[in-house]
């Protein structure tokens, strides 16, 4: 039962083809995935805080199998490439050290001078 439940949820899971600017515009480019064959699905979302523009957005989920399809469809729609989703990179964990570390020393200064 559960190797069956485990394979199941492989096949569902979705992975981001890209973020359209609005629930519109996703819902048309969900339409045009699927009239292409492409099981895609929207899901509000919030990017990534370390993107450049805004953080708001719809995301557009397909199958890992029906991703480089996606892309190209939808690159061909929005006349520009669509990059990949940024995965969880190793300069993103040393900002966030570099962001905890200097929040332990600044807590540590503080603490410093209430004692003292």
């Amino acid at each position: 039962m559960a190797a069956y439940a485990q394979e199941k949820k492989k096949r569902t899971a979705r992975v981001r083809v890209m973020y359209a600017p609005s629930r519109d515009a996703a819902q048309q480019m969900i339409a045009v995935l699927k009239l292409h064959g492409i099981d895609a699905v929207l899901e509000g979302g919030v990017k990534d805080i370390y993107s450049i523009d805004d953080v708001s957005g719809e995301e557009i989920m397909v199958l890992p199998e029906d991703l480089e399809q996606a892309r190209d469809l939808l690159s061909e729609m929005t006349g520009s490439p669509i990059q990949e989703p940024a995965e969880e990179s190793s300069g993103k964990k040393a900002v966030i050290s570099i962001i905890l570390a200097s929040a332990a020393l600044l807590l540590l200064f503080l603490l410093r001078g209430i004692i003292s």
